[in-house]
């Protein structure tokens, strides 16, 4: 499992992340505070101007992924 705490400032950073996202075959979760996000209107939400946490369940090691999404590392 991976975790990385990412945030986002403009709604288009938002839609960036989830087209990367989909792109991959992983099971993410996006985590803000006690609640588990489990859509792109979720993530929309919530996520804007707020750190929230992004874990990956794999135990391949999803390097390619990790690099596309630093842009957004909080």
């Amino acid at each position: 499992m991976k975790r990385v705490a990412v945030k986002f400032n403009q709604p288009d950073q938002i839609i960036d992340f989830v087209r990367i996202m989909n792109r991959y075959e992983y099971d993410v979760d996006v985590k803000c505070g006690s609640r588990i996000v489990e859509s792109i209107v979720g993530v929309l939400a919530l996520a804007k101007s707020r750190t929230v946490e992004v874990i990956v369940h794999t135990d391949e090691s999803c390097e390619d992924l990790m690099e596309e999404i630093s842009r957004y590392a909080a």
